[in-house]
């Protein structure tokens, strides 16, 4: 269902928290029931300039605002603005179904996304617990996205090969050239990552002196996990979901 123009009563029929009006009068109403968003034009008593407010029906069926923009001069304007951030939250929404419904999240799934765009970055920016939820070869790809858009040229290794560099990045300037080898955990938040994994990628750092291994886990790593990178830390970093999140947040 498209959005529509609905009366003043229909929309007081929804369930919605209410939102401030100060001095403006509710003029126009809408909905859009397939994106269970809806939304009022509002007039302002003193300036004689419309706003509008939008709301979203959370997950306990309660509408809430989800935008607002006011001293909109035209009436025209205000609800050509409705419908343009209607249809956008709208798309947004239908892409994370999307997303959420793709191969991403099949464990069978054998196929490799050489692109992860910026929207599936952004939807894990906005769901970050759905990392746990992820095939660990999407996420393997995912994160070798994430070092593509910091820079560095990637390659992900073929996934039948032993431990210790999923991926391998590398950066080269007319300064200095970077070998950055990759190990990626997609555990659940309780299964940490022991010192066991660390031994591992450190067996293949000394044999295979790249500038510097990562290993990067959804969850996070144990005390002697921690201690035993301790002893090379200048050539291992450990990344846990904090830092995904972070990566997320300041990249996207």
């Amino acid at each position: 269902m498209a959005i529509r123009q609905i009366s003043e009563e229909e929309f007081q029929n929804y369930n919605f928290e209410g939102y401030p009006t100060f001095v403006a009068k509710e003029k126009l109403w809408y909905s859009d029931d397939d994106a269970n968003i809806i939304a009022t034009i509002l007039l302002d008593n003193f300036d004689k300039d419309y706003s509008y407010v939008i709301l979203g029906k959370d997950e306990d069926d309660e509408y809430r605002v989800i935008d607002v923009k006011v001293s909109i001069e035209k009436v025209n304007d205000a609800v050509e603005n409705v419908y343009s951030k209607i249809n956008k939250i709208s798309d947004t929404g239908k892409m994370e179904k999307n997303i959420y419904e793709s191969t991403l999240f099949r464990p069978e799934s054998l196929v490799i996304i050489t692109d992860m765009d910026d929207a599936v970055k952004k939807y894990f920016k906005k769901y970050p617990e759905k990392l746990y939820e992820i095939n660990p070869r999407k996420f393997e790809e995912l994160i070798a996205s994430i070092f593509k858009d910091f820079g560095f040229d990637v390659e992900l290794t073929k996934a039948t090969r032993d431990g210790g560099r999923d991926i391998i990045a590398n950066i080269k300037n007319s300064v200095y050239s970077m070998i950055v080898y990759i190990e990626c955990k997609r555990y659940a938040a309780d299964n940490k990552v022991d010192v066991g994994i660390i031994r591992n990628v450190a067996g293949v750092h000394y044999l295979r002196k790249p500038s510097k291994s990562i290993i990067v886990t959804t969850s996070y790593f144990t005390k002697d996990a921690q201690e035993e990178a301790k002893l090379i830390e200048n050539q291992l970093d450990l990344k846990d979901y904090n830092d995904i999140k972070i990566w997320l947040s300041d990249k996207y």
